[in-house]
């Protein structure tokens, strides 16, 4: 059980900025939850700002204070027209002189921005005040930055991104893969000479004594996370189909939210069920076996961390950060993207080799302790630049 830290008064603020979809909640929010839980225990304020009326729920149950942040539904520059290019320019100044009043009026040591629409203006208003300004990409600078960059308007705004980039504290990737990724596009533009690039791995908060004796289900497999096509979960659920005739005591257990919650109901069997949205994750996770994720894109998935925190084998895509997590037939298996029959294959490994699955259970839980501990991460790692003060 995590304990309660007291905050004084004179603890100093830090502002965390993840603005989204006010309906949206994923990876990305549940990051600034256990990123602000973990700078409480480290005697520090900080205050989310967000539109995502889930993370401002469960920021209030997290006792941490939160403010509700302005959305506009065009904000998502990635799909704008042409045509609305001034409206996006206007709705920023609007956000500039908002976030200026509001950094006047909590004084903020530092501003840890993880909402690419945000980026400009909240850096400006920053900038404007001398506090430092951390971002924090969350696969934003390769799916919407540095693509299609053809696009006269979003290359416009993307120059304007990567120009404000230089007088940016830290850029802080989640994966050695994001880093990299970057790096890589950011050769083809004119911005090529970053000095404040650095990796701060995604994490968890260490929860297994919590549930290191909770029952868990024999053979069951379990997938928790966004329920849409780039998730795998069509895949998914099709290998596990064509297996469970086999194992007639294997079952997969379906947890999430999205385009294609109805394609899960649609396709419940005896062996296959969806339960849609739940607010405790972990204790879920530790009611299965072996944790599964299919995607076609990931960044440094929150759900797969949390597996091998509790100890889980896992089974997911060889793409992107999943690699850095899952070591291929150490802590579980590595699959390519949207490939049936390999699922297949490693799920009768799995179900025919209960020694197999011990084994990647003891493997996750030392990959967790050795480079996925959040408290030690953040501690060791982001405090310290924090601490460092306004300079790159």
């Amino acid at each position: 059980m995590r304990k309660t830290i007291k905050r004084s008064s004179t603890s100093p603020k830090i502002i965390l900025i993840r603005n989204t979809f006010p309906k949206n909640y994923g990876g990305g929010e549940t990051y600034q939850l256990t990123l602000s839980k973990t700078l409480t225990d480290n005697h520090y304020h900080p205050i989310i700002f967000t539109s995502s009326s889930e993370l401002l729920a469960n920021s209030r149950k997290a006792k941490i204070d939160s403010q509700k942040a302005p959305f506009l539904k065009f904000q998502n520059w990635s799909g704008l027209k042409n045509f609305l290019l001034p409206l996006y320019i206007l709705w920023q100044c609007y956000l500039y002189f908002w976030y200026l009043y509001q950094f006047k009026q909590f004084k903020p040591q530092s501003i840890i921005i993880q909402s690419r629409d945000d980026w400009i203006a909240a850096t400006l208003a920053a900038n404007k005040l001398k506090i430092q300004v951390l971002w924090i990409d969350h696969m934003d600078f390769r799916s919407w930055v540095l693509q299609n960059v053809e696009q006269k308007y979003k290359n416009l705004i993307g120059k304007k991104i990567l120009k404000l980039a230089n007088r940016v504290n830290r850029i802080i990737f989640i994966s050695d893969f994001e880093r990299y990724f970057f790096e890589k596009l950011i050769e083809k533009t004119p911005f090529r000479f970053f000095s404040n690039l650095i990796t701060i791995k995604n994490g968890a908060i260490d929860s297994f004594k919590e549930y290191q004796n909770h029952a868990i289900t024999p053979q069951s497999f379990i997938y928790l996370g966004r329920l849409e096509e780039y998730k795998g979960i069509k895949e998914l659920i099709s290998a596990f189909s064509q297996i469970a005739p086999e194992f007639p005591s294997a079952t997969l257990h379906i947890y999430g939210t999205g385009s294609l919650a109805h394609y899960c109901k649609n396709h419940q069997t005896a062996q296959i069920v969806y339960y849609g949205f739940t607010n405790q994750p972990l204790e879920k996770i530790a009611s299965n076996e072996i944790f599964v994720l299919a995607s076609h894109i990931e960044g440094l998935s929150l759900s797969l961390i949390d597996a091998t925190m509790l100890g889980k084998p896992i089974v997911a895509t060889n793409i992107d950060g999943n690699p850095e997590i899952v070591q291929h037939e150490k802590n579980g298996f590595l699959v390519p993207a949207r490939d049936t029959r390999s699922l297949i294959e490693v799920f009768r490994k799995l179900l025919l080799n209960p020694g197999l699955i011990k084994s990647f259970s003891q493997a996750s839980r030392k990959k967790y302790l050795k480079e996925f501990d959040f408290s030690k991460t953040i501690k060791e790692q982001l405090i310290p630049i924090i601490e460092g003060g306004n300079h790159v």
